[in-house]
């Protein structure tokens, strides 16, 4: 077993005040001879040492293995040893059975059962432990005690031995089952509670922007039948007037995966790195494509489409090249611009736009580079290719 999850200081600390509650009942349980007696002390301190060695690890493994630390204080707090020094009869008080299945482990059993149930996301292995302790002891009390020779000490042993698996490990873990759900049930309420309000607000934000858009449609048509206007000026708005329309009608459909009542599309448009750089050329900006012009590929075309607008917002009137590179170990897309000082009067922003290409980059497993280079401004981004790419 290989744990790789890091704990916080806060985490150590709890777990190090668990052990210590924990060892308590470890060193003064009456089922164990006590300790410090002269006659019994030697082989009464070694369980005691035994016991919180074994809680140690157990707490040190909990997090990451619960189903493990349960098992391992289960085991033990069914430990006979008998060496004709000392006998520690397991799940119970020495010369008080009546009282129940006790003895210095009850308190580690209980709570590392109820956290097996409140941190193991499968329960099923559980449940097949539970099921395997269950059956075979209660196989074992049977035949012991209506086989042809009754063992009167095998059934004595294995009678407590399953009423404490019963009452101090599966209730405990049917208990933190029940914590686990009803916090899971919690968080899913959150979770849809916080995409209603996303739907909401992506439905503001279209009925907002799509307004916007619309307003400069309009304006546009109105300067394309302006009758004093250069026929190439007239072209300019007709074609501003229709990428507004195409530009509305693309937000629509993108909203349009956020909402309740819609089907989400089970693909996403399919659009090469040429055509968004194309589209970006017939705005007015000065941009060279090269290598994998044709390349279908949406992280790709996402990092070529938000550093063409960086470049747009904060180096207007810049050259940009764009280098698209397909290789065996993935793709290398490398987007420059000659001038990246932002123009007075224009804000600079505050870099939402890289924070996201990264950790879409990252993602996917690739590795995103961006900063100043030669005066201008590179952005580099490699990462393997998606299933389906052309």
């Amino acid at each position: 077993m290989r744990l790789t999850r890091r704990r916080n200081r806060r985490e150590v600390r709890r777990d190090l005040l668990l052990w210590a509650l924990l060892c308590l009942p470890a060193f003064l349980a009456p089922a164990v001879p006590p300790w410090w007696e002269p006659a019994t002390g030697q082989a009464s301190l070694l369980v005691a040492v035994a016991g919180v060695i074994a809680l140690g690890i157990a707490v040190l493994v909990s997090r990451e293995a619960p189903l493990a630390a349960m098992l391992l204080v289960l085991a033990l707090g069914a430990w006979n040893v008998a060496d004709g020094l000392a006998t520690v009869q397991p799940w119970r008080l020495d010369g008080m059975t009546k009282l129940g299945p006790l003895n210095g482990l009850t308190l580690g059993i209980v709570v590392f059962s109820y956290l097996a149930g409140r941190r193991a996301a499968d329960p099923r292995p559980a449940k097949l432990a539970f099921t395997a302790i269950l059956g075979t002891g209660t196989a074992v009390a049977l035949i012991s005690s209506c086989g042809p020779s009754p063992d009167a000490a095998t059934t004595e042993f294995w009678i407590p031995a399953l009423s404490g698996v019963l009452l101090f490990g599966l209730l405990p873990w049917l208990i933190g089952r029940l914590v686990w759900q009803r916090a899971r049930e919690q968080r899913l309420v959150v979770d849809q509670a916080q995409l209603r309000e996303r739907n909401r607000i992506a439905q503001d934000m279209h009925d907002s922007l799509g307004h916007d858009l619309a307003l400069i449609a309009l304006r546009a048509a109105a300067l394309e039948m302006a009758p004093d206007l250069a026929e190439r000026h007239r072209q300019a708005a007709g074609e501003l007037r229709e990428a507004a329309a195409e530009t509305t009608e693309r937000l629509r459909r993108v909203i349009g995966v956020l909402r309740e009542d819609d089907r989400a599309p089970l693909t996403p448009p399919e659009e090469s790195v040429a055509e968004i750089v194309d589209r970006a050329r017939e705005s007015g900006l000065r941009v060279e494509l090269r290598g994998q012009e044709s390349l279908r590929d949406r992280t790709a075309c996402r990092v070529v489409q938000e550093s063409l607008t960086n470049a747009t917002k904060h180096a207007p009137g810049s050259a940009v090249t764009v280098e698209v590179l397909r290789a065996a170990a993935g793709i290398t897309v490398t987007v420059t611009n000659q001038a990246a000082q932002t123009p007075a009067g224009r804000p600079r922003g505050g870099g939402l736009g890289l924070i996201g290409l990264r950790e879409r980059v990252r993602l996917v497993g690739g590795t995103f580079e961006s900063g100043p280079s030669g005066g201008g401004f590179r952005v580099v981004a490699r990462f393997p290719c998606e299933d389906g790419a052309t």
